[in-house]
């Protein structure tokens, strides 16, 4: 991962260089990974960063219900997770950003990792026909501690900004992908692959403000996490901001 992201940052840096009416200042390049590439003599300002921002929170789920297949299973509550455990991490592969003045609008690649903490932790999901259900996990090693499922997406975020000195505000959205999907639990360790668990597109609105390249993020998934003959729910994640 570090030796594509370099790549990418060597190519942009490398094709803005050919631009005759363009100037590269790499004085901010260790200010969070940015190159910025300014135009001469033009009132818009240009800048690329890798890796930045990385988005850390937590999960809540809303609008949870049981439909199709699931609602017979909907006396257990395998829905309910536990939101302190139900950790998010999101790298911004790439951010390419244009100002006017105190506004800003982006659009990247943005990767995000999305663990969720099953409460019953003597539950996960197994394949029943063209659906996964709830299961007992039957195990004789497991120590019955940790059970979870996890969902990974590549997708393009976009973000219009308002700046400030060190301080700015945003609202955003993304489209997404699911890239990987599985249920798991440890100890021992265990994990099965199951993508067709999740829904396999995610739309989001998200916002929030930082100072100094240090914020808070709240988001909001638009579409269901789960396919939606069988569940409505959505996420809601709210953490920490870093490189905005």
């Amino acid at each position: 991962m570090k030796q594509l992201i370099l790549a990418i940052a060597a190519l942009a840096i490398s094709c803005a260089a050919f631009a005759q009416d363009r100037e590269i200042d790499l004085e901010r390049w260790d200010d969070l990974n940015k190159v910025e590439l300014s135009k001469v003599g033009s009132r818009v300002e240009t800048d690329l960063s890798f890796a930045f921002p990385m988005y850390f929170g937590w999960t809540a789920m809303t609008n949870v219900n049981y439909k199709g297949e699931w609602a017979a299973c909907a006396s257990s509550d395998f829905l309910d997770f536990n939101t302190g455990k139900n950790f998010v991490y999101g790298l911004q592969l790439v951010d390419a950003n244009l100002r006017y003045g105190a506004l800003g609008l982006s659009i990247g690649l943005r990767w995000t990792f999305m663990d969720f903490t099953l409460k019953n932790s003597d539950v996960t999901f197994g394949e029943y026909g063209r659906y996964y259900l709830p299961t007992f996990i039957m195990d004789p090693s497991y120590n019955g501690r940790k059970s979870k499922i996890h969902a990974s997406y590549f997708g393009i975020p976009a973000r219009l900004s308002l700046n400030a000195g060190k301080f700015t505000i945003y609202g955003g959205g993304s489209v997404e992908i699911l890239t990987n999907g599985y249920a798991k639990y440890k100890f021992p360790k265990n994990r099965t692959q199951m993508k067709p668990l999740f829904n396999q597109f995610r739309a989001t609105v998200e916002g929030g403000f930082s100072y100094s390249n240090l914020g808070v993020y709240v988001q909001y998934g638009l579409t269901p996490l789960f396919p939606a003959d069988l569940s409505d729910a959505r996420t809601l994640t709210f953490g920490l901001l870093l490189g905005l």
